[in-house]
């Protein structure tokens, strides 16, 4: 009974050499993405060399164009066409966001086994709406940069999909549902961190997707560590790791409701119903 338990725990102290020594093990398909992440942390890059790297990437390309058209940035409703209108319309931030989206959901190699593209799925489905909430949260009920909420809700469990990325390496970690559960509750937290530093993050996007100080919901939220809370206490998606129990959901979406209005709430969620949406909609290609 005790083996599988000794192995995903051997496994994992061999994880844990790696991080520490910075050895972080990307699968070799998201190379140009990370390439182009790696550019665009490049402070003095201009537009035009920004719209010139996403258009070299269709994937990319596509999700940059959706949220250009996007109801959250195109009031209008004129259709943009073209990577570089679109690119100049989002601007830079949420460019290097849906970048960061796209490592995020390449991490788990297309040749994984059935079980790992199943629970890289509902991951990814849980991240989406974390990072849609996030967005329209910061911009409805805060002051904070939505742009930014968007991007720590697109990151905010790198560290999970890090560890199913590493799965094939160390097949120990997959032995069993429950233990899987606990053991990225315990270690994702780190393994994020380890990943998101490695990928030069900027501090504020890692702290608060690593913030040991969030007991609960602060409604209005004062940092992004509060609204990717939020967010996930009202994403349609539960993390499939979770190790909350219902009792303590219930507990949180009570206290939430209580911190705020209920129809307020209800009805920042409906208002921005497109919107949401239409972020889904574009991390989803």
């Amino acid at each position: 009974m005790g083996e599988p338990v000794n192995a995903s725990l051997e496994a994992l102290q061999r994880l844990s050499a790696e991080l520490e020594s910075g050895d972080i093990v990307f699968p070799t398909s998201i190379d140009v993405s990370l390439r182009i992440r790696q550019a665009l942390e490049n402070p003095d890059i201009n537009i035009n060399e920004v719209a010139r790297l996403v258009g070299a990437e269709p994937v990319l390309s596509a999700k940059a164009l959706r949220l250009a058209n996007s109801v959250a940035y195109n009031r209008s409703g004129n259709e943009i066409t073209d990577v570089r209108t679109a690119v100049n319309r989002v601007g830079t931030e949420p460019v290097r966001m849906l970048t960061m989206s796209l490592i995020v959901r390449q991490m788990v190699d297309a040749r994984a086994d059935e079980r790992l593209r199943v629970l890289t799925h509902d991951l990814w489905q849980h991240t989406i709406h974390v990072s849609a909430l996030s967005y329209v949260i910061a911009r409805r009920l805060s002051r904070l940069n939505a742009d930014a909420a968007m991007f720590a809700g697109v990151v905010h469990e790198i560290g999970q999909f890090y560890l199913l990325a590493r799965a094939a390496a160390f097949p120990a970690l997959l032995q069993r549902e429950q233990e899987l559960s606990g053991l990225m509750f315990s270690f994702s937290r780190s393994v994020g961190r380890a990943v998101l530093e490695s990928l030069k993050v900027p501090a504020q996007i890692i702290d608060a997707v690593d913030d040991p100080s969030i007991e609960g919901p602060v409604v209005p939220p004062r940092t992004l560590a509060d609204v990717i809370f939020l967010a996930e206490s009202m994403a349609a998606f539960p993390n499939p790791f979770s190790v909350t129990t219902p009792e303590n959901e219930a507990v949180i979406a009570e206290t939430v409701t209580a911190e705020i209005d209920n129809e307020t709430l209800q009805a920042v969620v409906a208002e921005s119903q497109e919107e949401i949406d239409s972020i889904i909609a574009t991390l989803q290609v």
